[in-house]
């Protein structure tokens, strides 16, 4: 996102104020600053990353979830991958008439009627992004470039990552 001209602030929900995250698999990140600090800032996407421990310390927040639906409310992109669409927004019905996806494996837990098989899900009516996992993570990126910025900033990107086309082929 940043490649594309995107400012992105990273927030950390620890309710102890502690910007330390450890990220699936150990990888540790230094958050910019508190959620509290910035949930009502004027940011037009809130990004929930995936990995299952911190999609349930999101989850578990009462401030991001509160955040997410205002996010939901306000007509502002909620963009989710892997394990969060599943373990944070499904619980907390946030979109109960948005298509999405997540990591496959928890399939069984977004209704049937909303479950799309698709690496990555863009629900115009509700402004819902969603996708699967690591493996979908810069076709997901991109979508958001595209959203954004513009689908000609997202094919610059496309082609400064030196992959091949996507889902959704940025290179036409």
């Amino acid at each position: 996102m940043v490649r594309g001209g995107i400012k992105v602030t990273t927030a950390s929900v620890a309710s102890d104020g502690n910007l330390a995250i450890t990220c699936s698999r150990g990888v540790k990140m230094l958050a910019d600053a508190p959620l509290v600090e910035v949930a009502d800032g004027e940011y037009d996407v809130i990004v929930l990353p995936g990995g299952i421990k911190g999609a349930e310390c999101f989850r578990d927040s009462t401030l991001l979830v509160e955040t997410v639906k205002q996010f939901h409310r306000s007509g502002r992109i909620v963009a989710a991958i892997c394990a969060a669409p599943a373990t944070v927004l499904v619980p907390h019905d946030i979109f109960p008439i948005g298509n999405m996806t997540c990591f496959p494996t928890l399939k069984d837990k977004i209704p049937a009627e909303q479950w799309q098989d698709k690496r990555v899900v863009w629900d115009a009516r509700v402004k819902l992004l969603t996708s699967q996992g690591p493996g979908t993570a810069i076709d997901f990126g991109l979508k958001i470039i595209d959203l954004l910025v513009g689908r000609e900033k997202a094919h610059e990107v496309a082609s400064q990552l030196v992959m091949a086309a996507g889902i959704y082929n940025y290179y036409e």
